[in-house]
């Protein structure tokens, strides 16, 4: 009964031990000799006031941990700084990232313009522009044409002479090897020329349908599968602007509660690690006592209930608490179960480790005992025999399983505390027979 957490008094009203009232004790006979049925009878005890010990923990607890890596630049608090939600606790070295940042920012503006120049579509300038390549381009197709046209002509004089060349070559000695070498050679050279000419005036007319392919586009605008690549491109370099000043924000590591600094585990000059405990911030404003409650007694406590609390360090001052959870599953390999109070601590009086005891409002928690053998059922209900003066009567009760032997018996305005009830009622009994204890 001395260990923590254990409870202290039973929540409930405890029976009186069984002893039998002597004859002449609770009840009286009428007159000196009066007859009755002998029967046994017990007195319901009084109530009394539970008491379970806890220890007082922070309401809230944070171990406060970095979410990116770096090297540490300052560090602002101390162990047992006071801070408010927001503050500046650790900063972090942000050169790199802030560079960083600066480089999505650019990206993202150039994607958003060129995305802006795609939708409003080609400007008058750039339609001139456009109009005056395709009427260069027509100018060269025609030249390289006009070019094609002489080269052919060359062609087909350097064609007949070879051919009449090597038919008096052939046919005569008139015409040595060496003219008609030169004849070969000068039908080469033109034929050179006429496929060259032919290259160059295609390859300008694909220049002037390539210019006419594009004021055409440019007149008619993007298509919408363009459009969709640019705003996805913008999309896509927009998240790397925010990814990057989420780094640079994440470098600075600020209080997420009021509280008290009560562990620092890095100095300036330090590399914080993604992920590593660096302080741990607690808010003593409102303190929690941590409870085991054995399961004889769970269904007895309740969230929301108050409760009186006392500590030993705090003399002569008691706090008031709230229940404010009871866990419906027990701590392992025990038959006890974890609740939890809430005590306001404005005051500062109440600091965590020390052990507190829960004072519980007898008056939300008493229960009547009986034994099963004083409980009578007919039809359907459940009654009891109470003893007043000499006279028996009978009370309808509602009762809850509490163990083989007991019950517990919700009070009324007829069964009440101190009230003697008859145990092990006979079939002889009835509402109003005269009864006398042994």
């Amino acid at each position: 009964m001395n260990r923590l957490n254990q409870l202290i008094v039973p929540a409930v009203f405890v029976l009186a031990t069984l002893t039998v009232l002597p004859a002449c004790g609770a009840i009286e006979a009428e007159e000196s000799g009066a007859s009755g049925v002998p029967v046994q009878v017990i007195k319901l005890g009084q109530g009394a006031t539970a008491g379970l010990n806890g220890k007082i923990i922070p309401d809230q607890s944070i171990n406060i941990v970095s979410k990116a890596s770096g090297k540490v630049a300052e560090v602002r608090v101390q162990e047992g700084s006071k801070v408010k939600k927001g503050d500046v606790l650790v900063q972090l070295e942000t050169s790199e990232l802030t560079q960083q940042v600066k480089q999505a920012e650019y990206s993202s503006t150039a994607a958003q313009a060129k995305l802006a120049d795609t939708q409003a579509g080609a400007r008058t300038q750039e339609i001139t522009g456009l109009q005056s390549s395709i009427l260069a381009a027509g100018g060269a197709y025609q030249q390289t044409t006009a070019a094609v046209e002489q080269a052919k002509a060359g062609l087909d004089l350097a064609t007949s002479s070879y051919n009449r060349l090597r038919n008096a070559f052939e046919s005569s000695s008139s015409v040595t090897q060496d003219d008609l070498d030169k004849g070969t050679l000068d039908y080469e050279k033109a034929k050179a020329g006429y496929e060259q000419a032919l290259g160059a005036q295609k390859s300008a007319e694909a220049q002037l349908r390539g210019a006419e392919a594009k004021l055409e586009l440019a007149k008619v605008g993007p298509t919408e599968n363009t459009i969709k690549a640019l705003q996805a491109d913008v999309e896509r370099l927009n998240a790397t602007l925010e990814l990057a000043n989420s780094g640079l924000s994440n470098a600075t590591i600020t209080a997420p509660i009021d509280g008290v600094i009560v562990k620092k585990g890095i100095s300036p000059g330090e590399l914080a690690q993604a992920g590593v405990q660096i302080l741990s911030l607690v808010n003593m404003d409102q303190v929690q006592v941590e409870l085991s409650v054995m399961d004889s007694q769970i269904t007895q406590v309740k969230e929301g209930m108050t409760v009186e609390v006392k500590v030993q360090n705090v003399p002569d001052k008691s706090f008031q608490g709230v229940i404010s959870f009871v866990s419906p599953v027990a701590n392992t390999n025990s038959n006890t179960f974890p609740v939890k109070v809430k005590v306001d601590n404005k005051d500062g009086l109440l600091f965590a480790g020390m052990v507190a005891e829960v004072q519980l409002n007898a008056a939300q928690i008493s229960r009547l005992e009986v034994p099963k053998s004083a409980v009578v059922k007919k039809d359907q209900k459940e009654y009891l025999f109470t003893a007043e003066g000499s006279t028996a009567h009978l009370v309808e009760v509602k009762t809850e399983e509490k163990n083989q032997d007991w019950l517990y018996v919700m009070p009324n305005d007829k069964i009440k505390a101190n009230q003697q009830i008859i145990v092990k009622p006979t079939d002889n009994l009835a509402e109003g027979t005269k009864v006398k204890a042994e």
